[in-house]
């Protein structure tokens, strides 16, 4: 199985305030029968997530529809790491918002499913401070949280003075087996005493009861090695948006290249997307060495994906993010606002199964 880039061109980028330097998916894609929504995520610093959407007529020219009031003046806590006891916020400055806006929810790494003939279509699954949480729509627009969230809680994993949180937990719609499936950030401690984070698999048959998480995929020796032909010390598995393809599951691996970890924070590195299988959602490999799309021009530090592609015929469309600044800006590395950004891009693959 092989992916040849056909097309590639950044579609969407910053421009309200409540979407600071970034928009990006974490999010989601659905074609609908008279066009596109796309949902992805915005960060404003002082504030905290927002996820916002936007509408397409052919997929490439995109609006952003202000449909809801916006107003927030605190921090959101999205836990990432603990250190000594205190969960790091990031937070460099303060900041207050009041707009009318196209934010229809505040999670973090948002899936939006799309299940037409249900009485609420739009089911949307989150990280928050409390854990995983879901909630629904009618309109796809006014989300209503369930009453008992979190539906998975705040997974934590220790490991010398740190704490490390779940987070990333791309959710998909598992058409062969009619469940669905959220690929959920784990960690396990390698050999050397180094976190390491893994994919894990969580699963549900009415988007409200939850399997406890379990690791799967262990990023190995394999890894290791690529990452270090790229200069780096040793590779993880940052995020698998699975999905389904004939009678067996593709996924676009992220694939965080490290440099090093942060003393009193995460980890400094670069984001790479991979092509990876399996036959049962459960077992998987990496496809190749080579990556889906190049870090370059704007994307030049790290790519992530929505949770889906769309699939026509032997053409697969795939809405990326692209960042030209590495994961530890933010955090002790301030972010340049003249020249960083995080786009969303389209790309366009054909598939080859020979």
């Amino acid at each position: 199985m092989k992916l040849r880039l056909v097309r590639k061109e950044k579609i969407l980028c910053p421009e309200y305030p409540w979407e600071g330097l970034h928009t990006y998916l974490y999010g989601s894609v659905i074609r609908l029968q008279d066009g596109y929504r796309m949902y992805y995520q915005s960060y404003v610093d002082g504030i905290g997530f927002f996820v916002c959407l936007a509408e397409s007529k052919d997929g490439i020219n995109w609006k952003k529809p202000l449909v809801k009031p916006l107003k927030e003046s605190s921090p959101h806590v999205y836990p990432t790491v603990e250190v000594d006891g205190k969960v790091l916020d990031f937070y460099n400055q303060t900041r207050s918002l009041e707009y009318m806006s196209n934010v229809v929810a505040n999670y973090h790494m948002p899936s939006v499913i799309y299940k037409p003939q249900d009485p609420f279509p739009y089911k949307l699954f989150g990280y928050t401070e409390r854990g995983y949480c879901v909630a629904f729509s009618k309109d796809g627009i006014n989300f209503k949280e369930y009453e008992n969230n979190p539906v998975i809680h705040l997974l934590k994993f220790p490991n010398n003075k740190k704490v490390w949180f779940s987070d990333v937990a791309p959710v998909f719609l598992d058409t062969k087996e009619e469940v669905y499936r959220a690929m959920v950030k784990t960690y396990k401690i390698d050999k050397k005493g180094r976190i390491r984070r893994c994919v894990g698999l969580s699963t549900s048959e009415d988007f409200i009861n939850w399997t406890e998480p379990k690791t799967v995929w262990i990023p190995s020796e394999d890894e290791d090695k690529l990452a270090r032909s790229f200069g780096f010390k040793w590779a993880d598995f940052y995020g698998l948006c699975a999905f389904n393809y004939k009678d067996y599951y593709l996924g676009f691996l992220w694939l965080f290249f490290i440099e090093y970890e942060i003393k009193k924070g995460t980890h400094e590195g670069k984001i790479g997307l991979y092509l990876a299988y399996s036959k049962d959602c459960v077992r998987w490999e990496r496809l190749s060495d080579e990556p889906l799309i190049a870090w370059e021009d704007w994307h030049d530090c790290m790519i992530t994906t929505a949770n889906q592609p769309i699939m026509e015929g032997n053409r697969l469309k795939l809405y990326f993010s692209g960042f030209n600044f590495t994961h530890a800006h933010g955090e002790y590395k301030p972010f340049d606002e003249s020249l960083h950004r995080a786009c969303i891009g389209y790309a366009e693959f054909e598939l080859d199964e020979d």
